[in-house]
């Protein structure tokens, strides 16, 4: 940089780990600045010169492959490193518009401290400020749970659903004691009951007591109907245009499909649900001007496909017979967007082509829990699609978040994303699996991709199609 001038490289991602390699050895893959070898997962790193000279070599021994790292450089005053701008504990840089907004923009929370909170924000008991919609949303934003506190049940009580709190003792005590039933619908050990709308029903019509029994291998019900036609949502290969995603890899989302308008390309996502049906969105069958979406014959379904226009030897290409959207779907709010589409001959199902598990109406995904999304949408709002299927880690918001955030929201809608910003499903995406990861390794589908604010904005969640308000539709419809 110019002399007089030192120089600063900011890493803005920096993802260089491998297995036995320790962050302060880093014999392998490494960033060297100044003799200094820089490796692992690094959240905030920021690294000066003492004159106008820096050398920065990236040494890779080619063997174990993570995501890398992008940098930026700039010249600065040395006696000014952060011009016009905050500068935080660990050298980093930000607007100063950043500082006291609740949100850790330095990565070392040191923007957040020795704030004066303003009237839309909660101030903790540890003396942070964090925005008043977080509060009671189910999340420890404070980090002294102190934005809990207000709508927690003491120690020995239990939440209702309903917001009621009720004894510990008083659950599953086969008594309606939270008057929603929610108090019996979540027990260790299964037991008949009277249906609620939070129990889940056998085919010989008795209701069960416990939390998603469908598909998690223990027989709840007398007639075994949680446990049959579960042939579904198990991957093959595990592994250690989404915004802010990874490339997946091959044969990871064998559910996962690409909707092409024949001679245009990649346009919306769809999951494979049996070797006949998908699912994908509504809104991506709706005609327009130019193209008749609604006619079957415009479209190709493209199931275990990796990379667009890299056909694999299992990559199967399918012409489609019918689409059925959700008869109430409203165009303006996107409200029931959800269609299926049934292909013109049975696919056969492999390692790479696989259906995702259905949630029965009574499924719980709950607020705070990891969900998945997966396309080749855009990887930047108003970008271009990806080549190589993308997925990114987002997590389900709480209803009430949801709705100070995003306007015109139904009951047949949820809200997933990182309210920080920097992960979203974007243009292209659209239809695709929102895929819940439960605790015996199944793959069940939470959700449809439908509609958001932009891609990836802070405090604009992406918003899904609620799939468990459909089970009894989808049934109907295509018998699975």
């Amino acid at each position: 940089v110019p002399a007089g001038l030192n120089a600063k490289v900011t890493f803005t991602k920096f993802l260089m780990s491998e297995p036995g390699v320790k962050r302060k050895s880093c014999t392998k893959d490494y960033v060297e600045i100044s003799t200094q070898r820089y490796c692992g997962d690094e959240k905030s790193l920021v690294v000066f010169s003492q004159t106008n000279e820096m050398t920065v070599r990236f040494h890779s021994d080619a063997t174990y492959v993570d995501r890398g790292f992008t940098a930026q450089y700039a010249a600065f005053e040395p006696s000014n490193p952060c011009p016009s701008q905050f500068r935080c504990a660990n050298e980093r840089c930000i607007s100063q518009n950043l500082q006291c907004d609740g949100w850790n923009d330095c990565g070392d929370s040191s923007d957040e401290l020795m704030c004066t909170c303003k009237t839309d924000q909660f101030t903790c008991k540890n003396s942070l400020c964090k925005p008043k919609f977080w509060v009671c949303d189910g999340v420890n934003d404070c980090g002294d749970n102190s934005d809990e506190e207000p709508c927690a049940c003491k120690s020995d009580q239990a939440k209702c659903r309903n917001g009621k709190c009720i004894s510990k003792k008083m659950l599953c005590d086969r008594r309606d004691d939270c008057g929603d039933g929610s108090d019996e619908s979540e027990c260790e050990t299964t037991t008949v009951i009277d249906c609620t709308e939070f129990s889940y029903m056998c085919k010989n019509k008795q209701c069960i007591n416990k939390k998603n029994p469908e598909c998690d291998g223990v027989e709840d019900c007398a007639d075994h109907s949680d446990e049959a036609g579960c042939n579904c949502g198990t991957r093959p290969y595990k592994t250690s245009r989404i915004v802010g995603g990874q490339n997946a890899e091959e044969g990871e989302w064998p559910w996962q499909v690409s909707l092409h308008v024949k001679g245009a390309g990649h346009t919306c996502g769809a999951s494979v649900i049996s070797n006949r049906w998908l699912v994908t969105a509504a809104h991506c069958v709706q005609d327009d001007a130019k193209v008749k979406y609604s006619q079957a014959s415009v479209w190709e379904a493209y199931m275990g496909l990796h990379a667009q226009g890299q056909l694999g030897k299992l990559t199967v290409k399918s012409n489609i017979k019918r689409i059925v959207p959700h008869p109430n779907y409203n165009t303006y709010t996107f409200d029931n967007d959800i269609a299926l589409m049934e292909l013109d001959s049975p696919v056969t199902l492999s390692s790479l082509i696989w259906p995702i598990c259905l949630p029965e109406s009574t499924y719980v995904f709950p607020a705070g829990k990891s969900v998945w999304i997966t396309g080749w949408g855009a990887t930047k709002e108003g970008g271009f699609g990806a080549t190589v299927l993308q997925k990114a880690e987002v997590r389900i918001i709480n209803d009430t978040v949801c709705a100070s955030l995003m306007s015109d929201l139904t009951s047949r809608m949820m809200c997933a994303g990182v309210l920080t910003g920097g992960v979203d499903a974007c243009q292209g995406d659209s239809g695709g699996p929102l895929s819940s990861i439960e605790s015996n390794g199944r793959l069940f589908l939470a959700g449809v991709v439908s509609w958001g604010d932009g891609c990836a904005r802070r405090n604009k969640p992406g918003v899904y199609t609620r799939v468990t308000m459909y089970r009894g539709w989808i049934t109907q419809v295509t018998g699975v």
